[in-house]
């Protein structure tokens, strides 16, 4: 067997006649090797030798997929419900800004917004909504617009900058930027969410700050096919988003419901709802 060839072969020279030692089959032991005493763990090693560099590949390729894709992976699981505790920070869970967001806007663009507030304001069954803050409605009538601006976005979450050329051509909109991005700063989180609707802006029209918000961070394309989902992401949320009517707790209800069953379904991943991203 294999242990007896090794401690032959490592004391072959206290061995006086191992050059006529032979096997039953008439082999020498000189002739002997591993490779043809164990055929199965040759080829087993030489598989593992293959998988070895193709495992390591796949590891790596998988890693380069998260990487690049981690956004889209941490709203797939906040739309899904699933690991909240690593995808909501805890800083702000415990935020108690009065608004979720300051929605910021040249009156040009008015119906655009009104629709859009419609959707985070009054959403579909089971999709969270958002308390927001808007200059036409929830300012104070004859205040200081400066302040009433840095009183938003102090008093808000996310600043969400509807950019647009009208926009652009708005004095107060570039205030309502500027004010949100020297928040920024200041909180050292990132708290501002842009919307291009329609084609960018040319960078003639923007000013220096604009500019290099635009070059250095993400921002969201209203004809995105997931544009809602994204945006969803972005804005604020708490690990506990479950609503009464969501199709989540509809699953738990059936969940509960089948005890008693002879044969009880768990609530599993697929009874959760399904957002696709790209």
């Amino acid at each position: 067997n294999l242990a007896l060839l090794k401690f032959i072969y490592g004391s072959w020279k206290r061995v006086e006649d191992f050059n006529q030692m032979r096997c039953d089959n008439g082999l020498f032991f000189f002739e002997l090797s591993v490779e043809k005493l164990c055929p199965s763990l040759n080829a087993a090693s030489k598989y593992l030798t293959i998988a070895m560099p193709v495992l390591a590949l796949l590891v790596f390729c998988i890693c380069t997929i998260f990487y690049r894709s981690r956004r889209v992976i941490r709203a797939w699981l906040y739309n899904n419900q699933f690991c909240l505790w690593c995808v909501v920070q805890e800083e702000e869970e415990n935020d108690d800004r009065i608004y979720d967001a300051f929605i910021s806007f040249s009156h040009n663009d008015e119906k655009f917004v009104d629709e859009l507030v419609a959707q985070l304001e009054r959403p579909p069954v089971g999709l969270p909504n958002y308390q927001l803050c808007l200059h036409h409605r929830d300012w104070l009538a004859g205040e200081w617009i400066p302040d009433q601006i840095v009183r938003s976005v102090a008093s808000s979450k996310r600043t969400v900058v509807i950019l647009t050329e009208n926009f652009l051509d708005s004095f107060w909109g570039k205030l309502e930027f500027r004010t949100a991005y020297q928040q920024v700063l200041k909180d050292k989180r990132m708290r501002l969410i842009v919307i291009v609707k329609g084609e960018l802006p040319p960078k003639d029209k923007m000013d220096t700050e604009l500019q290099t918000y635009l070059s250095l961070n993400t921002y969201l394309k209203y004809d995105d096919p997931f544009f809602m989902e994204r945006l969803r992401y972005a804005l604020p949320h708490k690990k506990n988003t479950i609503e009464p009517g969501s199709r989540i707790t509809q699953a738990i209800i059936q969940h509960s419901d089948s005890v008693g069953k002879d044969q009880a379904n768990g609530l599993k991943p697929n009874h959760l709802p399904s957002l696709p991203f790209l």
